[in-house]
């Protein structure tokens, strides 16, 4: 009897830190895009969102989550959403990333390189040719953050994504980073 009053406590506890993880990036998103929109309002920059802000926390669209044109750029903000702080991401290139799970355990495989545990190959779809001009530029924002970004341009070198690390022709930005481009708070 103890046992299974124990197990009802594990899979309740389990379901808790679900629900957490999804109250906490809802919120996050919120925040985001209210400190976002404020900032475009006090430096006069056009913000639209051509897509739910929430959609991107469960699928991926070839539309751009929010645009944001400042007077001679206009930023193409595709939201990749990392529900659980301890997730690395890896970017193999523009239509693939490899979402991990890092272990707990002080285990290394060579020097530098971290053994991860559930990995899933994540599809992005590529940004629709209608939302893409002369001046835009492509970014790949991170709200929540994962604990690290990194990205290979070649297969034999892997480098980390920090705020505005160019992976191809896109930019890599948490949120604070990026509100911290556009001259906004970084909080």
């Amino acid at each position: 009897m103890k046992i299974l009053i124990l197990c009802y406590f594990a899979i309740a506890a389990l379901l808790l830190k679900g629900a957490y993880n999804w109250l906490r990036a809802i919120f996050l998103r919120t925040s985001f895009v209210v400190s976002l929109g404020k900032i475009c309002r006090e430096k006069g920059f056009e913000l639209k969102k051509p897509r739910n802000i929430f959609a991107s926390l469960f699928c991926l669209s070839p539309k751009p989550d929010i645009t944001v044109k400042t007077g001679d750029t206009e930023y193409l903000i595709r939201l990749i959403t990392c529900r659980a702080r301890k997730r690395v991401y890896h970017l193999a290139d523009h239509e693939r990333f490899v979402r991990a799970m890092l272990l707990n355990l002080l285990l290394f495989t060579a020097q530098g390189e971290h053994l991860t545990l559930f990995r899933k190959l994540k599809y992005l779809p590529p940004i629709d040719e209608k939302y893409l001009t002369p001046d835009s530029r492509v970014v790949l924002l991170f709200n929540p953050s994962p604990l690290s970004v990194t990205f290979s341009e070649s297969p034999s070198r892997r480098e980390l994504g920090t705020d505005g690390a160019d992976f191809n022709g896109w930019l890599i930005y948490s949120a604070a980073g990026f509100k911290k481009l556009l001259g906004g708070s970084s909080e």
